[in-house]
């Protein structure tokens, strides 16, 4: 039988293919079958400060450029400490302790001096830059041209913004995009001449719009323009509320927080469970990254006080991402998520309790085939290796992690590694592995 989802979305592709070549047609990513891959990007705006993510906590040079932000080595019986993890460089923020169960799970991959190479110390330019995929401000978003060039399934619902109204630069484009801040939300409701029923259940303005869009007149390229949005919108709207009926996260007892990550890693959850081909998601987390003074309260010994808001949003976020990590189960084994920021920050501390906009910084990935453990790190921290004697150094371009994304879990060819990130060399750091 065929339902009127299954109408809408072939309707609309009908509309589309009709418009093919038409000045000012509306841009779908409609394509071939779902490869049931997802990538959901997490952004920390701000600079987040990577030595104090995932701190080098057993080094001398760390706490001499750091004495009053250094996070002191891992103690299991003082909270103000690192976490284990294991015989890695690295150690984990106190605050970032619920990761440790991915970690643990050997699917939490680190990568610690990771940035744009040829990117600046601008919040604004490298936000776009890293957006775009090159120092460009006028290209379309690595993301959307992702969905330009690879074939993907039949759903205006491919890529999403979630948790927010705003459009992230990685996902903006030639592509239409919709941003979902909450499931409820996202519907036609309209005024009382039109709306009746508990909850708008007989909205007839949306009657309307299907007898609009369904009815075959040919019109002006505009009229046939907003035809074919009316299918995309109403099948969206269809399948969005679909998705949100009694869903209850399969969590373990986690409950997802009401922050913008908190809803955006809520909102992917019920959409992929209930079946819908999402592709890529941009989404952010936010909590002040730009740390310039008083990245901790009091001193090392105030790294885990939970009244301060840093603190408190970095355990918040770890929660987050571990309740997706649950919630999802098997169906992670479909799903990377990846988080990074747009630079890391001065490996000395400023006079002000904080630290100040940087170069390389820590981005970290899990789910899927990524590979666990730490990606390529800097030799060491003498100040000979640092860049300008203050600065991690890029180790891995960032492109090089989405592109194995792109190409081990999505099943892009590789080919197309230059299409979405123009001018690269790609480099292979083996970072995932290829997917079955």
């Amino acid at each position: 039988m065929t339902t009127r989802r299954d109408f809408l979305r072939s309707s609309a592709m009908v509309a589309a293919t009709s418009m093919a070549g038409v000045a000012g047609a509306p841009q779908f990513a409609f394509g071939q079958s779902a490869g049931g891959k997802t990538l959901i990007k997490v952004f920390m705006r701000g600079g987040a400060d990577g030595l104090h993510l995932f701190p080098p906590a057993d080094d001398l040079l760390y706490h001499q450029y750091r004495p009053k932000l250094g996070i002191e080595p891992p103690n299991p019986l003082d909270a103000n400490t690192a976490v284990d993890l294991g015989e890695s460089y690295r150690a984990l923020n106190p605050n970032l302790e619920p990761l440790l169960e991915i970690w643990n799970d050997g699917r939490l991959m680190v990568s610690p001096a990771t940035a744009l190479p040829e990117g600046n110390r601008s919040h604004f330019d490298n936000q776009r830059w890293i957006g775009t995929g090159a120092r460009d401000n006028y290209i379309d978003g690595y993301l959307n041209r992702y969905m330009q060039n690879v074939p993907g399934p039949d759903s205006s619902l491919r890529g999403l913004v979630l948790g927010k109204s705003s459009i992230s630069r990685e996902i903006s484009g030639e592509l239409t995009v919709p941003a979902i801040s909450s499931l409820t939300r996202f519907d036609v409701r309209s005024n009382r001449y039109f709306c009746s029923g508990d909850g708008c259940s007989d909205n007839q303005l949306t009657d309307l719009m299907r007898e609009i869009a369904t009815n075959p007149v040919n019109g002006t390229p505009l009229e046939e323009h907003i035809r074919a949005n009316q299918f995309s919108m109403l099948e969206a709207i269809d399948d969005v509320a679909q998705a949100g009926e009694d869903y209850t996260p399969s969590a373990d007892g986690m409950t997802y927080s009401d922050s913008p990550l908190g809803r955006g890693l809520s909102i992917a959850a019920q959409l992929i469970k209930a079946g819908i081909p999402l592709e890529v998601a941009a989404m952010d987390w936010n909590i002040g990254w730009d740390s310039h003074s008083n990245q901790i309260t009091g001193g090392n010994n105030g790294v885990s006080n939970s009244n301060f808001a840093i603190n408190r949003g970095m355990r918040e976020g770890a929660n987050d991402f571990v309740t997706f990590y649950r919630d999802m189960g098997n169906l992670m084994d479909d799903v990377v998520v990846l988080v990074g920021t747009e630079f890391g920050r001065t490996v000395k501390e400023n006079g002000s309790l904080g630290t100040d906009h940087g170069h390389g910084g820590a981005w970290f990935a899990y789910g899927g085939p990524t590979v666990g453990g730490m990606g390529p790190d800097i030799a060491s921290l003498e100040e000979d290796a640092l860049l300008h004697g203050r600065y991690l150094p890029t180790v891995v371009n960032y492109r090089d992690i989405v592109a194995e994304i792109m190409v081990r879990h999505m099943g892009m060819s590789d080919g197309l590694i230059s299409t979405i990130f123009p001018d690269h060399a790609f480099v292979d750091h083996n970072l995932f592995n290829r997917s079955a």
